[in-house]
């Protein structure tokens, strides 16, 4: 397996997660690699991990770890005039394999945001985008959200947050931005986004990913399948002794039939191999 999504440091009023404890984690579980991302914008957290802490840690564990990068788009002079390709093509020649977590609060297609965007585009790098009623904001149905993956197309976009995944179900309610709604699923904006949309991709970390799952099982089975080719296996793994059921659900959904093993496959590394391009 392949988790696109975990940290390291201290981020929250907690214990920091060392690398060799996140290492353990992945032993237990099965994971071969894990992405770590830092964070760099302000909203999210109590503490920031940098780009380069991550590089620091990948560069001991170059088999196991793969680093993504982060610049929070109001740095600079705070406008659209700061030169972001620049700054992220030199932690690509670095070692930076994408983009993120992008946790800054604006809305998603603020013009700042864009240039970030383009960047990432034209670096073949992949993002991934936390979506809530804060952070990258988006209105119901992800209008501008499908805007910029329409602006742009070589960029790859890997949605992940509440917001994100209560576009699962048609009924969800502005509360649902920020919280886990739950019921019965009535197929929302992100099968139709997943599925027409090439640079569209969805992260199954965190509680909000699973619940996404969870809430409705005889939707979620369904669901793996359809977009068996757009998913990607995740945790969101940052404190030590966290609970990721996420890896339970998929290993049960896979071993009881519930889904195909190449669709077990493909959200659990092979969709990340191909984005990251790793051999």
């Amino acid at each position: 397996m392949i988790d696109i999504h975990t940290h390291i440091g201290k981020l929250m009023l907690k214990k920091a997660l060392k690398p060799s404890q996140l290492l353990k984690f992945m032993d237990r579980n099965g994971i071969e690699k894990a992405v770590i991302l830092p964070i760099e914008n302000p909203e999210e957290t109590y503490y920031y991990v940098t780009t380069d802490e991550v590089l620091k840690a990948c560069k001991r564990h170059p088999d196991r770890l793969i680093p993504f990068c982060n610049v929070d788009p109001r740095r600079g002079n705070s406008d659209t005039s700061t030169d972001f390709y620049k700054i992220i093509k030199e932690y690509k020649e670095r070692g930076c394999k994408g983009f993120g977590e992008e946790l800054s609060g604006l809305w998603i297609d603020d013009a700042r945001l864009q240039k970030i965007y383009e960047a990432c585009g034209r670096l073949r790098m992949p993002m991934v985008l936390h979506l809530d009623g804060l952070r990258n904001k988006d209105n119901k149905g992800l209008p501008k959200l499908e805007r910029m993956l329409k602006k742009f197309p070589k960029t790859i976009f890997i949605g992940h947050g509440p917001h994100f995944w209560a576009e699962i179900s048609l009924d969800l309610k502005r509360k649902d931005f920020t919280g886990y709604p739950k019921g019965k699923i009535k197929r929302g904006a992100l099968d139709r986004l997943l599925s027409q949309y090439l640079n569209l991709y969805g992260d199954l970390s965190a509680g909000s990913g699973y619940n996404a799952l969870a809430r409705d099982i005889n939707f979620a089975y369904p669901f793996l399948e359809r977009n068996q080719d757009k998913l990607l296996f995740g945790t969101d793994y940052l404190s030590p002794g966290q609970k990721c059921p996420q890896i339970k659900f998929l290993k049960e959904a896979k071993e009881k039939g519930l889904i195909k093993k190449k669709t077990f496959e493909k959200i659990a590394f092979k969709n990340s191999k191909r984005l990251l391009k790793i051999r």
